[in-house]
């Protein structure tokens, strides 16, 4: 099955590629309209250059979705959704919900005169309130992005003066919680898992945690599935009010990057949305234990790198401090995979292969293992080879080598470079 996720680079396209890219069923393939960082992490990647506001964005999406054979869009922004939801011409299904219900969830205006008679959506304002603090937030927008405590009316008319859509509603000064939902192919809600938002960048949660539910949340969970009957995974935004009682901030029906907290507990939501999207039955199996998630920028990387041998060092590079070093056995796996010889080049004082069978290394994953046992420098046992790569520990062992081959050479701190990521 042929996935296309658009714009891939987003927290979003970011987490979908996280939980999707083991998928045995699944072959991911990335879009974006804008320089990201999905050119990192999609190996299948195009750029192109409509966005969501334009109108040729759908034309360009066909011409993938032709050449790739592509079975379903998976929408990676907010402000994509409302326009896929549209798309009659589009050539392939996209995991989106309807045009009426796509436009009610991207504008909180229509999300709260909606969902008003379900008794959940905060008090809205009109005009200047009559007391303060108000809080006020874009009407189209995402995350907590543009979004304040108003104090006073100074502010108050300032922002009802801007050119912006504001909603402004009463302030709920109690916890914020996200609660991930998923549905299944009919709207019919199987789980609802609320977390915190200790700490939030860029209206993106970047620490988060379970919370315990609620029986005033669980509710709510329920009342909107049947209201909105959305398919797949989806989630809203609850904060407390003086009263401790929960009230709605907004509704995305969408994959969420921190949707990665309850991955780990047992649902990959981007996977079974794709499943509710495309009509097939599946269950969830939720887990109980405790776990936090803190999320900060990551590397990666695209080299010029091009190599057919790895020298490899054993002590204190693939071993170190009794230990097996975890990014050097991946790289292991990886070159084998491609084919890509290793010669495990090394001064151990002892016996290599009993170092190897201690740390329960297979030897199998090395071209040949060298065992330097006078004072020669490793350039010599690498001599001509130029289609090589060198990695020890050792400065001064890098130095000769490069010196005397002209080859790359990397200590410990530079081989995450090596690693490949994409899918």
């Amino acid at each position: 099955m042929n996935v296309l996720v658009f714009p891939c680079g987003s927290e979003i396209g970011l987490e979908i590629h996280a939980a999707l890219r083991h998928a045995k069923d699944i072959r991911l393939h990335g879009v974006s309209s804008v320089p990201d960082h999905g050119e990192f992490v999609y190996a299948r990647y195009r750029h192109i250059g409509a966005d969501a506001r334009s109108p040729a964005l759908i034309d360009e999406l066909n011409a993938l979705i032709d050449e790739w054979a592509i079975d379903l869009v998976l929408p990676a922004h907010d402000s994509v959704i409302p326009v896929l939801a549209m798309a009659s011409r589009l050539h392939c299904a996209a995991a989106v919900p309807g045009p009426d219900i796509a436009a009610t969830c991207r504008d909180k205006r229509l999300t709260y005169v909606r969902l008003a008679h379900l008794g959940i959506v905060p008090a809205t304002i009109d005009g200047l309130a009559d007391g303060y603090p108000i809080f006020a937030k874009p009407a189209v927008g995402q995350g907590s992005q543009g979004a304040e405590r108003v104090d006073d009316s100074d502010r108050h008319r300032y922002l009802l003066e801007n050119a912006r859509d504001y909603l402004f509603s009463e302030y709920l000064p109690g916890a914020e919680y996200t609660v991930d939902c998923i549905s299944d192919a009919t709207g019919t809600l199987l789980d609802a898992a609320p977390r915190t938002r200790e700490r939030v960048k860029s209206g993106i949660s970047v620490r988060t945690a379970p919370a315990a539910a609620t029986p005033g949340v669980g509710a709510m969970a329920k009342a909107i599935a049947a209201e909105l009957a959305l398919k797949g995974a989806w989630f809203f935004q609850v904060r407390m009010d003086r009263h401790g009682v929960p009230k709605l901030l907004e509704v995305a029906p969408r994959i969420a990057g921190s949707m990665a907290l309850s991955r780990m507990r047992g649902i990959n939501y981007p996977l079974l949305h794709v499943y509710a999207h495309l009509g097939k039955p599946f269950s969830v199996l939720a887990q109980g234990h405790a776990v936090v998630m803190d999320r900060a920028l990551c590397n990666r990387y695209r080299t010029s790198l091009s190599y057919a041998r790895v020298y490899l060092d054993l002590d204190d590079t693939l071993v170190i401090d009794g230990a097996v070093n975890p990014l050097l056995m991946a790289l292991l796996y990886q070159w084998h995979a491609r084919g890509t010889a290793v010669v495990l080049l090394t001064r151990h004082a002892g016996q290599p292969l009993e170092c190897l069978a201690r740390h329960r290394i297979c030897p199998d994953l090395f071209e040949r293992i060298v065992h330097l046992q006078d004072r020669s420098p490793k350039s010599a046992a690498i001599g001509g080879d130029r289609d090589a790569i060198f990695i020890d520990d050792s400065y001064r062992e890098r130095r000769d080598v490069h010196m005397a081959c002209g080859i790359p050479v990397f200590d410990l701190d530079a081989v995450e470079q090596l690693l490949e990521l994409r899918a």
